[in-house]
């Protein structure tokens, strides 16, 4: 029986998206938080559980940079005999945590929202309207800064979709202020608190599937299955292909483990050899682990641990 395994030449070392340092995410930080205190304390000040929400949310932003520039640093770590895939998933599992923060500070938002749908309390528009459009500034500018990461990144995607989001917000609340200032209604606020919530929700339902995806190993989205066992089976020497399994290690990284059975004759290194480059070509799965079997033994492995049987 051979065994193999092929490599792309990243393993163990995360390629984190260039040109953007983390000096850059820092001053994100920093601009957010800055941004927070003021919005928080003038949502008291003017009694707006609107500018609260938004900032709260941009509060949420903050932290999620924090997240994404810790887990940026840390997937920057090699490989090592404990932790073979290296440090790469770090950025997978901020993002999550990441998506769940907004999901509960949504609910939370809606709840408060819901109660003051009865008594809308008296809102002061004009320090709205200024705090907001502070706000949508700052959204922005934040954006900017970590745009080139995001392309690269599901972590740093996700806290850029946050300020995405933040700046469609902050345009919701400086209309709000508007008629709050110019019309008197009051109402305006707890119904954009609401709006708020949904257009999070809906940010992050469009977003979380990958991430739960890649946490749960299951394969590249994508991928066709069944057109990957036929392409291997198609192979010169191989007869087929079972024990399969793909899964992605990160972003970047696309692995599989397989057994190949081999026909009467066929040379098992050219075979894997073939195999390795079919699957790095067709499919962009750089890291194969293949082991080899003649056709019509039985299988070593009877069953693989997932009630999956050769066939």
């Amino acid at each position: 029986m051979g065994h193999s395994h092929a490599h792309d030449g990243r393993q163990g070392h995360a390629h984190l998206p260039g040109g953007v340092g983390d000096g850059t995410i820092l001053i994100a930080v920093v601009i957010n938080l800055a941004l927070t205190g003021a919005q928080i304390l003038g949502g008291y000040v003017a009694d707006s559980t609107a500018l609260i929400a938004d900032g709260v949310h941009n509060l949420s932003d903050a932290l999620s940079l924090v997240l994404a520039f810790g887990a940026r640093r840390l997937a920057r770590r090699p490989a090592s005999p404990e932790m073979s895939y290296g440090w790469g998933r770090a950025e997978i599992v901020a993002a999550f945590v990441n998506y769940i923060a907004l999901i509960a500070i949504s609910v939370w938002l809606g709840i408060e929202a819901l109660a003051r749908l009865v008594d809308p309390p008296q809102v002061a528009g004009g320090l709205v309207m200024a705090l907001a459009a502070f706000a949508l500034v700052v959204d922005a500018l934040t954006a900017a800064l970590v745009w080139r990461a995001a392309k690269e990144s599901v972590n740093i995607r996700a806290a850029f979709l946050h300020n995405l989001a933040d700046a469609a917000v902050s345009v919701a609340v400086i209309l709000g202020g508007a008629l709050i200032w110019a019309f008197g209604w009051q109402i305006a606020d707890p119904i954009l608190t609401l709006l708020i919530s949904a257009v999070i929700l809906w940010h992050i339902g469009q977003e979380i599937g990958p991430v739960m995806r890649m946490l749960m190993l299951a394969a590249p989205a994508g991928v066709d299955h069944a057109a990957l066992v036929r392409a291997m089976a198609g192979v010169e020497g191989v007869a087929g292909a079972h024990h399969l399994h793909l899964w992605q290690i990160d972003e970047r990284r696309n692995a599989l483990s397989a057994h190949l059975v081999l026909r009467k004759g066929a040379d098992p290194a050219k075979a894997v050899r073939r195999v390795k480059a079919l699957l790095r070509r067709d499919f962009g799965i750089g890291h194969a682990t293949i082991e080899t079997e003649r056709e019509g033994e039985p299988c070593g492995d009877r069953d693989d641990g997932q009630g999956h049987h050769p066939h």
